[in-house]
């Protein structure tokens, strides 16, 4: 894409001028493109590398990935409109007028700029990543090959529907175990700075003696007391530095997600919504046509949690070394013998799409049933955790009382 500097003479007779980004190399190719709605061409004058380098400086802005619920809709209306006879780019450029979000639509404008200038669908669409993802643009790419674009720009919508609903119901399964902790975070921080230092304040003006486990309790509210500042900034620092080490840092989110794949409860959540995410993946990779390495090697850069994208890897290195993919996912040791049975009946059946489907189906559901049931599943690991916690604390403030009875009766 080319910066120039243009001025024209429009159709109504007002005078415009102002710079346009176009991806043509010849002038005469940027007048006929200005001339197309009857306007007449001034002059057009093509920007060098400073004044090309201080317009991009100038309307330089981090582009935020669009949420994959508005994407889906996108293709899914331009998907419509191809399917009805309207151009591709007519097509876009009433998809982003209804959008509604003037960087998108500046977005494809360019995009349509793009495909005017001789790139095709796939090649344009691939400089806007935050648009279109990976797997979107190879989708786009067999549509063009194969004449049937509007299909799968719908199989596109479709799955990042689904892959949406995989990722909101992981987020909200694993709310209510967080909030559930915090809250008791929280309420344990108020007991050992504010309710303990009184009770253990009265005791000690009683002249009563303290028992080893009280002692201990005024031990740890002492420190709180001492060291609250240090706590909550401590607390805060690590709220904001354990999601940006995640996001940096690939050890990081390898320790993070072996944990979360080892304790009681997140490890259900967590293998179900990767299980669904995977196989919804691989399945539609090899349903509209993508052999099956590329698939393994797209399906390793989509995957965001670390111990199954190694996994995934040493099934593809297992693959290109002859072995059968169902021989392949049992050697990673990490999948469900449930899945691996499925892939081998896809595998003897030819059938390996549609199976990868059925899997991505059951965990979708049982990932749903999760988000239904998690309350129910979570209360008694709150209620032993938060009641073996706070009968500590009550012990050992109701010793005391204990000792001082015990004295007065005698």
């Amino acid at each position: 894409m080319r910066y120039f500097r243009y001025k024209k003479i429009e159709p109504s007779g007002a005078t415009t001028s102002g710079i346009i980004k176009l991806p043509y190399r010849e002038v005469g190719s940027v007048i006929s493109h200005l001339e197309r709605d009857g306007s007449a061409v001034v002059y057009v004058k093509k920007l060098g590398r400073i004044g090309t380098f201080l317009v991009r400086l100038g309307t330089f802005r981090l582009r935020k990935k669009l949420p994959r619920s508005f994407q889906s809709e996108f293709l899914s209306n331009l998907s419509f409109m191809l399917s009805s006879g309207v151009t591709l780019t007519t097509a876009l450029e009433e998809s982003a007028k209804d959008s509604e979000r003037p960087d998108f639509e500046h977005d494809i404008r360019e995009l349509v700029f793009r495909i005017q200038g001789g790139s095709t669908f796939s090649e344009a669409a691939a400089n806007y990543p935050h648009i279109f993802s990976q797997t979107v643009v190879h989708l786009i790419r067999i549509g063009e090959e194969t004449g049937k674009l509007d299909r799968t720009l719908m199989d596109a919508s479709e799955h990042l529907k689904r892959i949406d609903e995989i990722i909101s119901d992981t987020k909200q399964a694993l709310l209510y175990p967080a909030f559930v902790f915090l809250a008791m975070g929280g309420g344990l921080i108020f007991w050992f700075y504010y309710v303990v230092p009184k009770i253990v304040m009265l005791f000690k003006e009683m002249d009563v003696t303290l028992p080893k486990l009280t002692l201990w309790l005024l031990a740890i509210s002492e420190f709180m007391r001492t060291n609250i500042l240090f706590i909550l900034a401590g607390l805060a620092i690590l709220a904001l530095a354990m999601p940006l080490s995640y996001r940096q840092s690939r050890r990081m989110r390898k320790a993070i997600d072996s944990l979360m794949l080892r304790l009681p409860l997140s490890s259900s959540i967590s293998s179900a919504s990767v299980l669904a995410f995977v196989t919804e993946y691989f399945s539609l990779l090899l349903n509209v046509g993508i052999d099956l390495m590329q698939s393994m090697k797209i399906l390793h850069e989509s995957i965001r949690n670390e111990v199954f994208k190694e996994k995934v890897e040493e099934v593809r290195q297992w693959i290109s070394k002859g072995e059968g993919i169902a021989g392949a996912f049992s050697k990673a040791e990490i999948f469900p013998s449930f899945v691996v049975r499925m892939i081998h009946v896809g595998e003897e059946s030819g059938t390996l799409p549609e199976q990868l489907s059925r899997i991505a189906e059951n965990y979708r559901k049982k990932l749903s049933l999760l988000v239904a049931t998690i309350g129910k599943m979570i209360e008694p690991i709150v209620l032993v955790v938060a009641g073996g916690i706070f009968a500590i604390i009550i012990g050992g403030l109701f010793l005391p009382i204990y000792d001082l009875i015990s004295k007065i009766s005698g």
